[in-house]
């Protein structure tokens, strides 16, 4: 991966949530916000601020919204520039709501790169359209319909693809279940900020862990899960075969709830469960608690 993603923690925390009406990334991303002390920026919420202050961008924004137009891009990024220089941010920052456009997620990048700061890491939380359905009617907004809905959900889903083709290429994009129960979502999402944190690093996508079949190392994979005990007696035993066979071996970690399509190709059923597969084929899977010699001589077995 390239060097502007994590491979630790980023000494500035910087994230982006995307995710489609009633995804609840606004919730997450809140949630984030207070376990690392940044803040949680949302562009509707500067965008208020500058009107409410009566700014020259707050005021040339307002004629956009009262004309029934989107605010362009230009405005947006000046918003999103400005907040981002105050000195709340020199830690970090979440951003919510932005970008919304490729464009804007361009200007985010050059602006960080003539600040020499990393690229952010981008959080997607990706939901079946009938579950976001339910959930807005259950939140429902006087003018919101089922088709009203549909809508909403299309025209983002519309704005937001490019964006996540462009941050996959950039190899900064974690794509999070958001079709689980909110507590899921975020163990999975402070899974996705924290996972690096040994020498086996975790499998971001389903993506990833395809494109690491494809190459000729055995490929060892540890499907493990944040709310898993035993799951933890086994990571430092990946850690240490990461380390060892560094030259030799791709040792991986893969959550299964952030990578349920995966752990359902292999029947999973178990976790721990260690899976090793060379020339892209299971060779074979090691489930439960093991002693760091099973490892070693399942590797053995697959290198001869």
């Amino acid at each position: 991966m390239e060097a502007e993603m994590v491979s630790g923690f980023m000494s500035a925390r910087q994230f982006v949530f995307l995710g489609p009406p009633g995804a609840g990334k606004g919730t997450q991303a809140i949630a984030l916000s207070e376990r690392w002390q940044v803040p949680h920026i949302s562009t509707g919420d500067i965008l208020r601020t500058a009107i409410d202050d009566g700014t020259a961008v707050g005021q040339e924004a307002q004629a956009y919204l009262e004309a029934g137009e989107l605010v362009p891009d230009t405005l947006v990024m000046t918003l999103v520039r400005s907040r981002l220089a105050q000195e709340d941010t020199k830690n970090g920052w979440i951003l919510d709501g932005f970008p919304r456009t490729l464009a804007q997620a361009e200007a985010l990048d050059d602006m960080l790169k003539a600040q020499q700061l990393p690229t952010p890491q981008v959080i997607y939380i990706k939901v079946m359209t009938g579950l976001l359905i339910d959930r807005l009617l259950k939140m429902k907004r006087t003018d919101d319909t089922v088709s009203t809905i549909r809508r909403r959900i299309a025209v983002y889903e519309e704005e937001t693809a490019p964006l996540v083709a462009y941050y996959q290429q950039r190899q900064c994009l974690t794509v999070v279940n958001g079709n689980v129960p909110a507590a899921e979502v975020a163990n999975s999402v402070v899974l996705s900020t924290e996972q690096e944190t040994g020498a086996a690093k975790y499998i971001q996508n389903e993506a990833e862990f395809d494109a690491l079949l494809t190459q000729d190392s055995l490929l060892v994979a540890d499907c493990t899960a944040t709310w898993c005990g035993p799951c933890k007696l086994v990571a430092p035993l990946m850690d240490r075969l990461a380390e060892e066979y560094c030259e030799q071996v791709n040792v991986f970690k893969l959550d299964v709830d952030a990578n349920k399509a995966v752990a359902k190709r292999y029947a999973v059923k178990g976790i721990p469960a260690v899976m090793f597969f060379k020339g892209g084929e299971l060779k074979e899977k090691l489930v439960g608690v093991k002693p760091y010699t099973a490892f070693q001589e399942a590797i053995s077995r697959h290198l001869a």
